[in-house]
């Protein structure tokens, strides 16, 4: 999971290219695809679209804008996951079983989700990065200060 984060919040510009005519695609498509309104469904399609927004403006926003809607959509999973788990163990009349269907709705499947894709989510939107360790510290660059590129290149220190 260490590298999960770099490549697909990690600003590359093929992940960028591949992913924003589906998102864009699957963001148009989604409500003209819906064919009974309930207010349920009205909750979930604006959840996902603006999971959509959030995932493209953390792709083609700068830096410092686009890190927070990354940090944003992963807060919005980690809600979407803790309203499946309240959903699944608390309105739902179905027993907690060990063994099951792993594409069934039951509150195993959605304890297991919050645990391997809520929590790290959750992680990711407080602390923006995915790993336990803090990130590596940033080199020095004092050092270099009032030199030119070409002196540091040329070895002239």
């Amino acid at each position: 999971m260490r590298g999960f984060g770099d490549a697909l919040f990690g600003n590359s510009p093929f992940i960028r290219w591949a992913l924003s005519p589906f998102l864009l695609l699957f963001a148009l498509a989604v409500p003209l695809l819906m064919n009974a309104w309930t207010p349920t469904r009205v909750v979930v399609v604006i959840g996902m679209e603006l999971m959509c927004l959030a995932l493209l403006a953390g792709f083609w926003l700068p830096a410092r804008f686009g890190r927070w809607a990354l940090r944003s959509l992963s807060g919005a999973v980690f809600l979407a996951y803790g309203a499946y788990l309240i959903h699944e163990f608390l309105l739902t009349d179905k027993p907690f079983r060990m063994f099951g269907r792993p594409g069934e709705a039951s509150p195993r499947n959605a304890l297991l989700g919050f645990v391997v894709i809520g929590l790290p989510s959750l992680w990711f939107t407080l602390f923006g990065r995915f790993t336990l360790r803090p990130p590596p510290p940033e080199p020095p660059w004092d050092d270099l200060a009032g030199e030119s590129e070409d002196d540091v290149a040329n070895g002239r220190r």
